[in-house]
């Protein structure tokens, strides 16, 4: 079996006491660290406990939610990120999306649902609420279609980057990846932000809209 490791990040000592327990409670999940959005060196502990998932309250910092979801990513890339909050305002869900979030989640939803979604995106899909998921699609398009050259989006990247976009196109994550391709994480890394630079775009879920209506399909 699989274990999972995630560190829940809210600005709520108790709520994030109570997540850690129940998650726990799972056999394939363990909660590895627990913290606050505004703690000092949030990227850095990210990078140096390694794992999964994150599960975070994009409480107001002062600072963009992207910008903040954009430091975690940076620090691990590989990294599954699931919004749990209590907000429902649609720009906040899109910002998200746009900045590489993998799910969105209300914090009143039931303790299965936010297993089943960390467990989802594990396995590399993504999870939305249905009732934003047409605004985030809409949104994520009409950024796609202002990227790249006319005639091929794609035409920049190189023989490697293509297979590491179309591994991200079929969910593959950066470990298993890297095996496949026997190089290091860290080179798959620098190889998705090269993708990201050349594709104009900031997030995985982006570069995954650009690929597939570029007609890129999975790899084989």
């Amino acid at each position: 079996m699989d274990i999972r490791r995630v560190v829940v990040v809210d600005d709520h000592r108790m709520f994030t006491e109570a997540l850690a327990v129940t998650l726990s409670a799972e056999a394939d999940l363990r909660v590895v660290g627990r913290t606050t959005p505004d703690a000092p060196d949030l990227p850095g502990l990210v990078a140096r406990l390694r794992p999964d998932v994150v599960t975070i309250d994009l409480v107001p910092l002062g600072e963009p939610p992207s910008a903040l979801l954009g430091r975690l990513i940076a620090a691990r890339p590989e990294v599954k990120v699931v919004v749990l909050t209590a907000s429902r305002d649609v720009r906040q869900v899109i910002e998200a999306a746009r900045a590489g979030a993998d799910a969105w989640l209300s914090k009143e939803s039931p303790s299965a649902d936010l297993v089943a979604t960390i467990r989802a995106v594990c396995a590399g899909h993504t999870c939305y609420p249905s009732v934003h998921l047409g605004a985030v699609l809409r949104a994520l398009a009409a950024g796609s279609r202002q990227v790249g050259e006319p005639g091929d989006p794609l035409a920049a990247l190189s023989t490697r980057e293509r297979r590491v976009l179309a591994a991200m196109v079929d969910g593959v994550s950066g470990p298993d990846l890297a095996a496949e391709l026997d190089v290091s994480v860290g080179t798959v890394r620098t190889h998705i932000h090269n993708v990201f630079a050349k594709l104009g775009v900031h997030s995985r879920l982006e570069a995954v809209k650009v690929a597939r209506a570029a007609g890129m399909r999975p790899y084989a």
